[in-house]
């Protein structure tokens, strides 16, 4: 009996064991695949820059600038750069005029492609202190195309717009709601002007 008794804790032991070993050889091989993933040169920067600047330019021209709390700029297939905490992205004439001025939170650029999202609390205004605020936004600087599919709000000295989606050229002089909504509030001035009232 006591021999049996033996055998069966010199099994239990022997299963515990390979449970164990087992076990420690599934986690560790998910951590290898997380460290493999993080340390991935895909996944990290080649850069980075605190409170940087970045430029572009066509003939001799400044076209835009970028301002970030946090530039990192990514290789590959694919290379882009990210700005983090806060960017701003100014854009320019042919006479080194600025024509708009595009912030927000998080923003992704496309080398290849010419293209930049921007997201979190994003803010464009022109020249003219027209305003639109939304969510999203993409620039496509090949086309000098601004655009959204989000729900945007658009002040301007006239009024308030708003709407679901937007297009716009990169100064946003020239924009259009795609899909306006609710009612459209106009100042006092310009309502008596509409309603033929003079005041």
């Amino acid at each position: 009996m006591i021999k049996k008794i033996i055998l069966l804790l010199a099994f239990i032991r022997k299963v515990f064991f390979f449970i164990v070993i087992t076990v420690f050889f599934l986690s560790c091989k998910n951590d290898i695949s997380e460290i493999k993933a993080i340390s991935d040169p895909q996944n990290l920067p080649v850069q980075t820059s605190i409170n940087a600047s970045y430029e572009y330019s066509e003939k001799g021209h400044i076209v835009n600038r970028l301002v970030a709390g946090k530039l990192d700029q990514y290789e590959g297939d694919q290379p882009y750069i990210e700005a983090s905490n806060g960017f701003t992205m100014i854009f320019f004439d042919s006479l080194a005029n600025e024509t708009a001025r595009l912030s927000a939170v998080h923003g992704k650029y496309f080398k290849k492609e010419e293209k930049l999202i921007a997201w979190g609390k994003v803010e464009l205004i022109n020249a003219n202190k027209e305003k639109i605020e939304t969510e999203e936004l993409l620039y496509e600087q090949d086309s000098s195309k601004i655009s959204t599919d989000k729900f945007v709000t658009i002040t301007t000295p006239q009024g308030i717009l708003y709407g679901k989606g937007m297009v716009s050229n990169d100064s946003f002089t020239k924009y259009r709601i795609l899909q306006p909504t609710g009612d459209i509030y106009m100042n006092e001035k310009e309502n008596s002007v509409i309603n033929g009232k003079n005041n």
